[in-house]
Order: structure tokens, then C-alpha cells, then sequence
């Protein structure tokens, strides 16, 4: 009896213990999804495709920036066709006959469930004239919030930190 006993309390515990973990596939593919996702962004956005890149973005999405020395200067533009329209500028004009490359890595999640996610990466910028070397332009963090829809993870707040 004593056995059976010990027998139940340990699969009791191994039950709740299921109950109560995240599911870790379910865990492990949406932070597959939202690493393509980070991928796609810097790919989309080197290749100047504002369409595309404001897709990534919720109806609603945001992206500000943190910028040294201009605490309360931010620039924020909100929603998707705000962030198509930044896009289309930034493509056509300061960026035009430049080729960027963003690079990331560090990819973090400090924060994932089944319809939200939080996560950090480092980045460094570099940009490249014709017939030139590339050069850095920016390094720093971006912080991103996450929210799963029909569409799949897309960006609702990205948030931009820059070291110089």
C-alpha cells in the first residue's frame, strides 16, 4: 500500500509538472518564427522593399527610436502605413545608391507566451557608397514586443537604442 501510495505521489507530480510547464514545442517554434522574423527585417529593409518590411509591423505597430543625447526627442512614427510611408522615404532618398547591412545577434527572449513575446538583440549598421568600403553607422539594441496574429508574429512596438 505504502508503495502504491509513493507510486501516485510521484505521478501525480510528474502530471502537474506537464500541467503546469510551457508547452516547449510550442515554445521552441514561435521562437523560431519570431527569429525569422528579426532575420527578415534586416533582410527586407537592405533590400529596400517597404512593402514588405511594413508588413512585419502590426495595423497599429510603432517603431521609435532612442537616440544618445536626445532623451526627449524620440522620434516615433505609429502605424503600418506610417511605417510604409517612412520606409518608401528612407529608401528613395538618404538611403538611395547606398547599400545598408544590418547585422544581428544576441537574439533573447525575456518574455514569451502564446500570443506575446519580448525580446532584445544587438545590432551594428554599416553602410557602403559604390566603389567604396563599407562603414559603421550605428550599433546599439533594439527591443522588440511581439504579438502573434492571423498573420503570424508580427511587430507591434519596436524600440531602437543607439550608441552613437
Amino acid at each position: 500500500m505504502k508503495r502504491l501510495s509513493h507510486f501516485t505521489a510521484i505521478l501525480f507530480l510528474f502530471s502537474l509538472n506537464a500541467a503546469c510547464s510551457p508547452r516547449s514545442d510550442t515554445s521552441a517554434e514561435d521562437r523560431i518564427l519570431i527569429a525569422e522574423q528579426v532575420s527578415r527585417y534586416s533582410q527586407l529593409w537592405d533590400r529596400k522593399d517597404s512593402e514588405e518590411f511594413s508588413r512585419l509591423f502590426t495595423k497599429e505597430g510603432v517603431m521609435e527610436w532612442h537616440l544618445p543625447g536626445a532623451e526627449n526627442e524620440n522620434p516615433i512614427i505609429e502605424g503600418r502605413s506610417a511605417i510604409l510611408d517612412y520606409s518608401v522615404d528612407a529608401h528613395t532618398g538618404r538611403l538611395d545608391g547606398r547599400q545598408s547591412r544590418h547585422q544581428f545577434s544576441n537574439l533573447v527572449f525575456e518574455k514569451l507566451s502564446d500570443s506575446e513575446a519580448l525580446t532584445e538583440h544587438i545590432f551594428l549598421v554599416t553602410h557602403q557608397l559604390p566603389g567604396q568600403q563599407p562603414t559603421i553607422k550605428a550599433t546599439g539594441t533594439y527591443r522588440i514586443q511581439w504579438k502573434k496574429t492571423d498573420e503570424g508574429w508580427l511587430m507591434s512596438h519596436r524600440e531602437l537604442f543607439v550608441d552613437r
